[in-house]
């Protein structure tokens, strides 16, 4: 199939018998099932945990750190895509990551639910750089944006539904968990399904073919990743500073992420279906609204601008949980998280993949990209529960957050600044 509004798109974006029509609906379809349900088991997971297992406030921070800590090992993850057909990775994927959620089904104790989430959290790392490779092959450039915030549209309703409708079912019974985490495993193992299918019909798989690396492999070559990535950075100044600006922006997200189970349970006093309601679900329905417009933004004024403008907005969510004192409060302040956020989740993909120099890079830019949130995670989650416990006190802690938003707003205006002077000359 031609793109009738890009003369210059590449062959590669053929869709074989498919329209694009047809491929954007399985691609959102496929990953509704496989990261909306994974990520509202993560929603309320830490909640669970709190309530189910009284887990003490520093094992809530290992709970929700783990996803983003083990984002260190996304460019170990973008090596293995390298070297493995689409099929075998995204397998080893799925059982990584998936299986040991399915089995958080059978923990009578917190330390199995920590241990399996993180068995869980090494492989959640793993989606990304298959994700930007379909994105960069399946897709024009200059629609690119849009397309994407359509999937990540379909992929925050999947998230909202599941979220609302797995809060209802723990607010009736407490242990529905231990039912609906074996079936999330089976959703999104046919998420995986669509995916692999969709490759192969569009031709994905065999573009691929010829770009996997087939060299013996070695243990020297399991740690060539970390040289490269800081050959990528020294190389590339633009993406340096936008990973920068991402790494600020991320201290405020690691912070109000990490006290949110902590706020709504110990200060809010909320049940389960009042949590998933009030963060969630409002959370998602708003940055489903905001998706397009973000796309749109996106593909006409560039990832770096249109992420100054979200990190800005984002500056006033921490704020306002400081005067939040209800669920009405809560569920307002996640209404606007979810409008702010949108800028900056589109930029969060596709920021990686329109800065790499060539489709062969995507997977490793992205994979660089994943890997700095495990950086930040390790760090600012505890850092921002620490905080709380040392006052006493949200408004800290908030205070701190909403600052770091404000900076890395400012951080990516300056990268946008530069950039306009350089082509000027």
């Amino acid at each position: 199939m031609t793109n009738s509004t890009n003369p210059t798109t590449p062959t590669t974006h053929s869709l074989g018998p498919l329209s694009r029509t047809h491929v954007l609906l399985v691609h959102v379809l496929a990953v509704a099932l496989l990261q909306g349900s994974a990520n509202a088991i993560q929603g309320l997971l830490a909640v669970i945990a709190k309530k189910e297992f009284a887990a003490a406030n520093w094992q809530v921070v290992i709970i929700t750190s783990a996803p983003t800590v083990f984002f260190v090992l996304s460019i170990f993850w973008s090596g293995l895509f390298a070297r493995r057909r689409l099929g075998t990775f995204m397998l080893i994927y799925w059982a990584i990551f998936c299986l040991p959620l399915a089995f958080i089904g059978l923990a009578t104790n917190i330390w199995m639910l920590i241990a399996l989430q993180l068995i869980s959290s090494i492989g959640a790392a793993g989606y990304h750089p298959p994700a930007g490779d379909l994105l960069k092959r399946l897709y024009p450039d200059a629609q690119r944006g849009r397309i994407y915030s359509f999937v990540w549209g379909g992929w925050m309703i999947s998230a909202a539904l599941f979220g609302y409708g797995l809060g209802q079912w723990l607010t009736v019974d407490s242990h529905a968990f231990r039912y609906y985490m074996p079936l999330a495993a089976g959703l999104q193992l046919l998420g995986v399904m669509l995916l692999l299918w969709l490759s192969r019909a569009t031709g994905h798989t065999q573009q691929r073919e010829g770009t996997i690396d087939r060299s013996p492999w070695s243990l020297r070559q399991a740690f060539e990743p970390i040289a490269h990535m800081r050959e990528v950075l020294r190389a590339d100044p633009v993406f340096a500073r936008y990973e920068a600006a991402y790494m600020t922006y991320g201290i405020g997200w690691m912070i109000t992420y990490a006290l949110i189970p902590i706020f709504v349970v110990d200060k809010l006093n909320l049940n389960y279906e009042q949590i998933a309601k009030s963060t969630q679900v409002a959370y998602q329905v708003a940055i489903v609204v905001a998706a397009l417009p973000a796309g749109w933004l996106m593909d006409r004024i560039g990832a770096i601008r249109t992420c100054s403008i979200s990190f800005a907005m984002l500056t006033f969510y921490p704020i306002a949980l400081i005067f939040t004192a209800k669920e009405d409060h809560l569920l307002l302040a996640s209404l606007w998280f979810g409008l702010a956020h949108a800028g900056a989740s589109v930029g969060w993909m596709l920021g990686p993949v329109s800065l790499a120099p060539s489709r062969e890079k995507v997977a490793q830019y992205v994979g660089i990209h994943a890997t700095l949130v495990g950086v930040r995670g390790a760090i600012f989650q505890a850092a921002g529960v620490g905080l709380y416990s040392l006052t006493h006190s949200f408004t800290w802690p908030f205070v701190f957050a909403g600052a770091a938003f404000a900076w890395s707003a400012w951080q990516m205006w300056t990268l946008h600044r530069a950039e306009r002077v350089k082509a000027a000359v």
